[in-house]
């Protein structure tokens, strides 16, 4: 009998383990440095949002995935520093406290390669400000990308100043905007991306960036992105 008995907990547990859904997510982080911003405690405090959004929780730590940071500026292009957590064991098979070390070297490696970026881009306000060509760029990567969850976090106001838009004029037309920016760079399908808007409070400011609100989510939900999946905000609300 004991050994009928444990015959079948090993069963039940080894369905368990094969039923652990693991899960690989890409996130793209971007920062706008065009006001010459300092974003070292922004990330800092975001952090375990990140790991949020990439389902690295205390029950669920064996899910992994890939960041990428991006630095927003006064050129169309920009490179871009990744880290990566890699897959964890299920939890028959891992150690419990290995896997928080792992998870620990992934934040503090994050956080120094934004304080890389931070120490190049920050402290010096730009005439002009790129944010289409980059994220443009970063939409087709993460189309193409096979991982199970996909989220684009961008730190910005979205007021574009460039030769392909001036989000600072006083007329702003769509489909002006629209053709400019599509014949400039091909946005992929949004449909399977999430994206988080982080936007600064700027009462003097706050006009423009409502109106470029209204424009970035028209144009990225044509582009296929749910409704659901656009979240326009002063911080990262889960």
């Amino acid at each position: 009998m004991k050994k009928l008995l444990f015959l079948i907990t090993i069963i039940l547990l080894t369905g368990c383990v094969e039923n652990e859904t693991v899960t690989n997510t890409e996130l793209f982080i971007y920062l706008d440095y065009t006001e010459g911003q300092d974003y070292s405690d922004v990330v800092d405090h975001d952090l375990d949002k990140y790991l949020e959004l990439m389902n690295v929780t205390e029950e669920s730590n064996a899910n992994f995935g890939k960041v990428r940071i991006y630095p927003l500026h006064d050129v169309g292009s920009s490179m871009s520093k990744t880290v990566k957590l890699k897959k964890g064991k299920s939890k028959m098979e891992g150690n419990r406290y290995i896997r928080l070390k792992e998870i620990e070297k992934f934040k503090t490696d994050l956080l120094e390669k934004t304080t890389d970026i931070n120490n190049t881009y920050s402290g010096k306000a730009l005439k002009s400000s790129h944010i289409f060509n980059p994220l443009c760029k970063g939409v087709h990567k993460i189309s193409n990308s096979n991982a199970d969850r996909k989220v684009m976090v961008i730190y910005s106001d979205m007021l574009e100043n460039s030769d392909l838009a001036n989000f600072h004029s006083g007329k702003l037309s769509y489909e002006t905007l629209k053709k400019n920016f599509d014949g400039s760079c091909k946005f992929d399908d949004l449909s399977d991306t999430e994206v988080y808007i982080i936007h600064p409070i700027d009462k003097k400011n706050d006009n423009k960036i409502r109106t470029a609100e209204n424009f970035w989510s028209k144009y990225m939900m044509e582009k296929g992105l749910d409704s659901d999946m656009w979240h326009f905000d002063t911080s990262i609300d889960i």
